[in-house]
């Protein structure tokens, strides 16, 4: 058994799936063809899923037996797969090892091995090289250069944010990788911090190229695939499912360069659907305004964030030219190269300094130092022409009075002019000072206008900015202020979440009250205290889920087993009810199974009620034929009514139905020859009323006079030849008198004599001469179908 298999086997016992009685069994039935994981599901401990979950458990923390490699320590893990530091023992060369965490079926395979061919496409310095690709034992893998160093991501986490020379050379080194992969005919799509590496000695190079693409394969994506990226990274026409193309690489590269500037991608918010809507719908924040400096390259990190591809560089060649010209001094911070419409100015907020020279009463500094220095040599040339004047007068006057003193008259004058000097600094620097006093009122102003969060962003730096001014102390204060209330919303919101999830945990809505949790807003993920709770709660409710499941599913397959399907698929919604969607996936694809097996059963067991209930029908119409002879319509509904009771299918309850309503038909019919006769006996007519033989003769009883009355049994008479009124049993009286009434007043071929003698004929077992009544009727054009699917039904089961 090798150690795959012995991993595997270990972590099923932990997690309980298999007992520890079992684990030999399970060992002894392990083949080179089968597994422990094959042995386990053909066993029935685990159902497929089940064991792809374990497999890739297993993966990710034991190295793979793939000949050729030695196996050093993991570098990184995904969600599909793990990379490797391994040494390929062939060259003695220290490589990386990608591996997926699946079996390696055929699909798998092949997405691995379409990212190593476009790795291998690729030959720059800033991209990692493709060595090799292959499947050993399931496992499919892919060699690649090793590189030592750490993750641009994990550089992030560790630094913040990076200097401006730093951004400088990854912007040009990772502008120059996508170059070549552009004019190579592949697109990355998946650009981030995560898949940027950054060597030992600061050369980033470009990885994962497990989204890469062929541009001429970009209009033949579907929506789902074109919309795979990462969404902090995404650009705003593959979050719409529209065709991309380099620039939108471009877009992805501009939202890493702005991560790395300002320590945060360009848009946060508590869900991926919030940021993949910011991405279409909202302008990113200046950079200046969120890092509190500004850099030469913001205004081009801005244009590739654009939302309109058309206002983004035109490719990576026209970005390079842009990093260049930057790099040597040039303006470069617009999107002025060939082929790239012009960039829309950056709109800065007026009040919040930026990073470049600071305004000072309207200019800059080199302004105002170049002011003060024109303004300084004015006044020593006066200076010189002031004393050079007093000097000729002093010695014109002296030259009449005597020696002069020029020491003293030059100290007197310097004096004054140091004055003057001082009286014009101060009042320049006065106006300086109100100036900035002035902006910094207004700056506060327009803080208050925006929202809570951006408050906060903005007093910061202003504060620094403005610290020698009167508006800062109000800026401090509002601050303060702010911060005070977001501590107290903070905890307030916090504790009414974390509330609101435990009351949907206690109600069973386990995965629905971590979800509630994981939604929690920013201001409620700030307290840390409350947030270690809510975190141990969420770890709590994760374990409760799995073990729930666990027993629910195993529950269900033992329902299942024992064909008991309602009780198996209510577990399936209980699970539905309390679980994450993984598992509820799982859950669905067995309640499929169920399903399945269920209309499967009733499927047959229907098909054998069918049987039964036909059968059960057929043996009806034998009963039916005495009571037809017997003119006893009322037992005959009442027999259809008895069985009818018992029946479920549809089908023979139809049935039924149909003879109910032809009972119905004749029973009128009975109805309309009584009423007949009573009309004659009204209209004082005699009558012939013809009796069937009694027992042991032929001969017909006939009885001939006046009808008086009728009941419910009998006929009464008022004999012709007698003064007496004689009653005469209905249910003696001959089927041919009877029927005669009907056809003495509707006539012998309306539809109310016709259908009933055809009933009545169709169940008492002739359908001959039912068929010769219902003919009648279809030759004067009206088909009575009913009866005639009634007559073929029959003809076809119980026959003549």
């Amino acid at each position: 058994m090798n150690k795959f298999d012995q991993a595997l086997l270990k972590l099923a016992l932990k997690q309980g799936l298999i007992e520890e009685s079992s684990v030999r069994d399970i060992a002894d039935s392990i083949t080179a063809e089968n597994g422990a994981r094959e042995a386990l599901v053909e066993r029935g401990f685990i159902t497929n899923d089940q064991a792809m979950r374990l497999t890739r458990a297993v993966r990710a923390a034991l190295p793979p037996e793939i000949p050729g490699f030695e196996f050093i320590s993991p570098l990184g893990a995904g969600t599909t797969s793990v990379v490797w530091k391994a040494k390929q023992e062939s060259l003695g060369k220290i490589i990386a090892l990608k591996v997926f965490l699946t079996s390696g079926d055929d699909e798998q395979f092949e997405s691995l091995f379409s990212e190593a061919r476009n790795a291998a496409r690729l030959n720059h310095p800033h991209i990692v090289h493709a060595l090799d690709a292959g499947k050993t034992d399931e496992v499919c893998w892919f060699s690649m250069e090793f590189v030592e160093g750490e993750t641009l991501q994990n550089k992030l986490k560790r630094r913040g944010q990076l200097s401006e020379r730093e951004v400088s050379e990854l912007a040009l080194c990772t502008a120059q990788a996508l170059n070549h992969a552009h004019k190579s005919g592949l697109l990355h799509r998946d650009l981030k911090p995560a898949n940027i590496l950054i060597a030992e000695d600061g050369t980033p190079k470009i990885t994962d190229l497990g989204l890469a693409l062929a541009t001429e394969e970009t209009g033949k994506l579907e929506k789902q695939e074109l919309l795979k990226g990462t969404p902090h990274y995404i650009s705003p026409e593959q979050v719409k499912g529209e065709n991309v193309d380099e620039r939108s690489d471009l877009y992805s590269l501009g939202a890493t360069l702005y991560h790395c500037l300002t320590g945060k991608p360009p848009f946060q918010a508590e869900s991926t659907r919030e940021i993949l809507k910011k991405h279409v719908t909202e302008e990113v924040l200046p950079i200046a305004t969120v890092s509190g400096k500004e850099t030469n390259l913001d205004a081009t990190v801005e244009s590739l964030l654009s939302k309109s591809p058309d206002e983004r560089p035109a490719n990576a060649e026209a970005l390079i030219e842009i990093l260049n010209k930057l790099e040597s001094g040039g303006s470069g911070g617009g999107n002025k190269s060939r082929g790239a419409k012009p960039t829309r100015r950056v709109q800065r907020d007026v009040h919040v300094p930026a990073g470049g020279p600071r305004q000072v009463g309207g200019a800059s500094k080199a302004d105002v130092r170049g002011s003060r220095k024109t303004m300084l040599t004015k006044i020593g040339t006066g200076i010189g022409l002031v004393l050079s004047v007093f000097m000729v007068l002093s010695a014109s006057s002296q030259a009449s009075k005597g020696q002069p003193d020029f020491e003293a008259i030059k100290s007197n004058r310097e004096v004054e002019l140091s004055k003057i000097k001082i009286d014009r600094r101060m009042e320049k620097d006065k106006e300086d000072f109100d100036r900035r006093e002035k902006r910094g009122v207004e700056l506060l102003t327009s803080v208050r206008a925006l929202d809570q969060d951006l408050q906060l962003r903005s007093l910061k730096p202003a504060i620094k900015n403005y610290g020698d001014t009167q508006a800062a102390k109000s800026m401090v204060e509002e601050l303060d202020m702010l911060e005070s209330a977001l501590v107290s919303a903070r905890q307030a919101d916090g504790r009414s979440f974390m509330d609101q999830a435990k009351q949907l945990a206690q109600s069973g809505n386990l995965w629905q009250a971590i979800e509630y949790l994981d939604d929690r807003p920013k201001s409620a993920r700030q307290d840390e205290e409350l947030n270690v709770e809510i975190e141990r709660l969420l770890s709590v409710w994760s374990d409760e889920i799995d073990s729930l499941y666990e027993a629910d599913s195993q529950k269900a397959e033992f329902h299942r087993n024992r064909r008991e399907f309602d009780q198996a698929l209510a577990l399936v919604e209980k699970i539905r009810g309390y679980a994450d969607p993984d598992l509820v996936a799982e859950a669905e694809k067995l309640e499929e199974q169920v399903l399945k097996e269920k209309s499967d059963f009733v499927r047959v067991e229907n098909e054998k009620r069918q049987s039964e209930e036909i059968s059960a029908y057929k043996k009806l119409w034998s009963e039916y034929k005495p009571l037809a002879q017997g003119r006893n319509i009322k037992g005959m509904i009442s027999t259809a009514v008895q069985l009818d009771g018992q029946m479920v299918l549809d089908g023979t309850k139809a049935r039924i139905n149909n003879d109910l309503e032809a009972f119905q038909l004749l029973d009128s019919f009975f109805k309309l020859s009584l009423d007949a006769l009573r009309e004659t006996g009204e209209d004082n007519k005699e009558i012939t009323l013809v009796r069937v033989p009694l027992a042991g003769s032929t001969r017909e009883r006939k009885d001939r006079g006046i009808v008086d009355r009728i009941d419910n049994e009998n006929i009464w008479i008022k004999l012709s030849d007698q003064n007496a009124v004689m009653p005469f049993k209905i249910e003696e009286v001959t089927d041919r008198f009877i029927f005669q009434q009907v056809a003495d007043k509707y006539g012998k071929s309306s539809a109310e004599y016709r259908i009933p003698m055809g009933l009545l004929a169709l169940y008492r077992g002739f359908p001959d001469v039912a068929a010769e009544h219902f003919a009648v009727r279809e030759a004067k054009g009206a088909r009575p179908d009913t009866w005639l699917d009634l007559l073929n039904w029959y003809q076809e089961n119980i026959g003549n």
